[in-house]
């Protein structure tokens, strides 16, 4: 009897390591786009078949996913003060492409102990356990951004290209992408320190071979969950944006709240966009991601007039965890990718 039940535990542990994944790119139809080039999507988010809407992915018009989660095996990244680990990297093939990994602990000057993030077949565990952490920019609330990338940025720290599907080869024209939604499926644990915000972190450019970021390049933030509030005046409030998305099973109407910052840590630096979620978001989260890309053009320009979708690419998406410490330099959290 007890032989069986141990065989029962096991087959169902394997099967919920096959249903779930971890990063999904999808094509989709969840908000119909105004733009021309979209005029031929015409279903809406209630006649996504069932059968794909359930799962996590990138979901098209004609039901395509693009597939972005470990298709196997075990690895671990370390980063640590010592050496360069705090920006070290690898890469996760997945069933359709492959991801980029790395701790990204990029305003860490000196701190004890460790951000791991390890991968287990489908699922990453980013374990962030350290203490006595001095910033390089102490006045930047923001240890790091341990995380993942898709797509394609030649500047620091990934300089790399990761294998793509041909569904979203990327750098792409902003103004040709095809309508992609996004599902995330992440838990969040926090013992010390806070978790500023768990993330999409988006990036475009007029020149996708560009190696340093400034002004008029843009990133765009999608904060799912957050801690930390913007409250600096250097951000610009530009209103509100209500999204259709899927969480955790119910369709919902997500309600955004958006800032611009004009300039990315110096006069010439890159634009910044941050769709600032009004819920705390977690477990299985699906946003429609081009709607969001494309529709910041509208919010950047009330602050800068002269700037044209079509002269933008999109180079990549990343997928991460800015955290901080305590008052003590203490930082003990983590975040799991299913």
């Amino acid at each position: 009897m007890k032989t069986r039940s141990v065989a029962i535990i096991l087959s169902l542990l394997i099967i919920i390591i096959i249903l779930f994944s971890f990063f999904i790119l999808q094509h989709s139809t969840l908000s119909p786009s105004s733009k021309e080039n979209s005029s031929t999507v015409t279903s809406s988010i209630n006649n996504i078949p069932s059968s794909l809407s359930n799962k996590p992915g990138f979901i098209s018009s004609n039901a395509s996913e693009i597939l972005l989660y470990n298709s196997g095996g075990t690895f671990t990244i370390l980063g640590h003060h010592q050496s360069d680990s705090a920006y070290s990297m690898s890469e996760a093939y997945t069933p359709d492409a492959s991801l980029l990994v790395s701790p990204f602990i990029w305003n860490m000057k000196f701190a004890k102990g460790y951000v791991n993030m390890t991968y287990d077949g489908p699922i990453l565990n980013v374990d962030i356990n350290m203490t006595d952490f001095h910033k390089i920019s102490p006045n930047i609330g923001v240890n790091g951004y341990p995380g993942v990338m898709y797509g394609e940025e030649c500047w620091f720290p990934f300089a790399g290209h990761s294998i793509e599907s041909p569904l979203l080869e990327l750098p792409a024209p902003v103004e040709n992408l095809p309508q992609i939604q996004s599902c995330l499926y992440y838990s969040l644990w926090l013992d010390k320190g806070s978790i500023d915000d768990f993330s999409y972190d988006i990036w475009m450019s007029q020149n996708p071979t560009t190696t340093y970021l400034k002004f008029p390049d843009v990133e765009i933030m999608i904060w799912l969950y957050h801690q930390e509030e913007i409250t600096s005046s250097y951000f610009k409030y530009e209103g509100s944006f209500v999204v259709p998305s899927i969480v955790n099973g119910s369709h919902e109407n997500l309600n955004f709240s958006v800032y611009i910052l004009p300039h990315t840590g110096s006069g010439d630096g890159w634009i910044g966009v941050y769709y600032v979620s009004q819920q705390q978001l977690e477990g299985k989260v699906t946003v429609p991601l081009t709607t969001m890309v494309q529709e910041n053009f509208s919010f950047m320009g009330k602050v800068f007039r002269n700037l044209n979708e079509s002269e933008y690419y999109l180079d990549a998406v990343q997928v991460g965890m800015e955290f901080n410490n305590d008052s003590t330099g203490t930082s003990i959290m983590g975040v799991l990718f299913i």
